[in-house]
């Protein structure tokens, strides 16, 4: 299987290639800002409308935009005409919303296509930048095509390359596994089979330490150097957070898809769930969506399958055994008794069978719709 992969890395300029990328960064940020503010300067009324400026044009006005890759500044104006074409239109489920103007404080970053930049064992060839010094932590496949690179900028102020290859992807060997996944905040993940994840709570572990340099930063003098200096470490708090979830988002997926091959999971509306305010603040630190949505691009990467159950489906109210449901079921109740049977097991545990039954029911319902329409045509 053929796929776009992409592999992130810690790349360390000197203090010119920074003001460089800086400035590259600067620049692409003018042309975004251009197109939001012609964007959003459409009149229906007008008979005359103002047309936005080529990033040629834009380089013509601002002689100092010369000093970037021009290639950057066509990417970033092709992006801006990518989300015209999403915002117009019609065929979306989710309506996006108007564009936003950027700035310093946002997330800087530029695209270069493949023919501008080199990947080597230790550096990366930038156009208009030079060799930059590379931690080279993961090995590109060989024989895969290069598709584009994007330089980034995080607000710990650390340079960061992703470059984005076409390559193939060689599918896991079968195991005959199945499995049932209940996604909870008290335990992560419960499987049906005993396969048990405790919540790491990246967040509540360095609640007291983010707590502490919040504080601190907010009695600093806005523009002070010492405001500088506590807003980067809250900045290094928040991505040591984000990198601890991440690392184990992937460790945990990566091990699930290695052990089984059919995976049943809850279709949560996990923006719904937000919106119970005793409650995000945990789910917001398990991730939820980012673990489905690893666990699922995985899954289509390596030839195993994952079936959704629809989220309205009462996997943790309904016995596993005989199939009574308890309506009266609450959220502390940690242990399930089923009052028909006699069954008694761990909430969490019982659900996890429910989804597994439920996840094979629909799979095997989706594969005869698809037989019967094959027959037809």
């Amino acid at each position: 299987m053929t796929t776009l992969k992409a592999f992130k890395y810690r790349i360390y300029p000197t203090k010119q290639q920074a003001v460089l990328l800086n400035k590259t960064f600067g620049c692409v940020r003018v042309v975004w800002n251009h197109n939001v503010e012609v964007f959003n300067k459409f009149d229906k009324n007008l008979t005359e409308q103002e047309q936005s400026l080529t990033s040629t044009q834009l380089k013509q006005k601002f002689v100092w935009m010369s000093e970037v890759s021009a290639a950057a500044l066509q990417q970033k104006e092709m992006d801006f005409k990518t989300f015209k074409k999403n915002y117009f239109s019609t065929s979306r489920k989710k309506k996006i919303g108007r564009p936003a103007f950027k700035n310093r404080d946002s997330n800087q970053s530029y695209r270069l296509p493949n023919q501008k930049f080199t990947l080597r064992e230790n550096t990366i060839q930038l156009e208009k930048i030079g060799k930059v010094k590379l931690v080279l932590d993961r090995a590109v496949p060989v024989g895969c095509k290069f598709m584009s690179v994007t330089v980034s900028k995080n607000k710990c102020g650390q340079f960061l390359a992703s470059v984005l290859v076409e390559c193939e992807i060689i599918a896991k060997p079968k195991t005959g596994k199945f499995i049932g996944l209940d996604i909870g905040i008290k335990t992560f993940l419960t499987g049906n089979d005993g396969f048990i994840v405790e919540n790491p709570q990246f967040f509540r572990e360095s609640q007291a330490e983010l707590k502490q340099a919040q504080r601190h930063l907010s009695r600093k003098k806005k523009g002070s150097s010492r405001r500088k200096k506590a807003k980067l470490k809250v900045a290094r708090i928040h991505n040591k957070i984000a990198n601890r979830r991440k690392h184990f988002i992937q460790e945990k997926t990566t091990e699930i898809i290695n052990l089984y091959d059919f995976i049943g999971i809850e279709d949560l509306n996990v923006a719904g769930m937000v919106q119970n305010h005793k409650l995000a603040k945990s789910i917001s630190d398990a991730a939820f969506t980012e673990f489905y949505s690893t666990l699922i691009y995985k899954a289509a990467w390596y030839g195993k399958e994952v079936v959704k159950v629809d989220r309205w489906f009462a996997s943790s109210k309904t016995c596993s055994c005989c199939g009574w449901k308890n309506e009266n079921l609450t959220l502390s109740d940690r242990v399930f008794e089923c009052l028909a049977c006699g069954l008694k097991k761990d909430r969490d545990l019982n659900a996890s069978e429910n989804i597994l039954k439920e996840a094979l029911r629909v799979s095997s319902a989706i594969r005869t719709q698809s037989e019967c329409q094959t027959e037809i045509a």
